[in-house]
């Protein structure tokens, strides 16, 4: 399995900010944390516009949700990972923490 391994980097968790040791494999797989996809980051220009453009009412079924009228563009995308202990809750112990303790 060594021979697999692509690369090993470090990633920082969204939820408590402790960096976690992730192992990437050729295949694309990876090992060490929880990755939930890139997720758009606007800036507060174009923040402000989307607030300003307000909302209507749009019906899914038998709920209904207030959506915004100006879709924005995201200034950048950020990957979004959890470490083990984030995502598990207490049923995984954290034992590499290195900058947060959990209680």
């Amino acid at each position: 399995m060594k021979a697999n391994i692509a690369k090993r980097v470090n990633k920082g968790c969204a939820a408590c900010g402790v960096t976690m040791p992730v192992v990437v494999y050729k295949d694309k797989k990876y090992r060490g944390g929880h990755y939930f996809g890139k997720h758009p980051v606007y800036s507060k220009k174009e923040l402000k516009k989307m607030w300003e453009s307000g909302t209507h009412k749009s019906k899914v079924g038998d709920m209904e949700f207030d959506v915004l009228n100006y879709d924005g563009k995201p200034s950048k995308y950020v990957e979004y990972w959890e470490c083990p202990h984030c995502y598990w809750g207490k049923r995984y112990p954290r034992n590499n923490a290195k900058n947060v303790s959990h209680s």
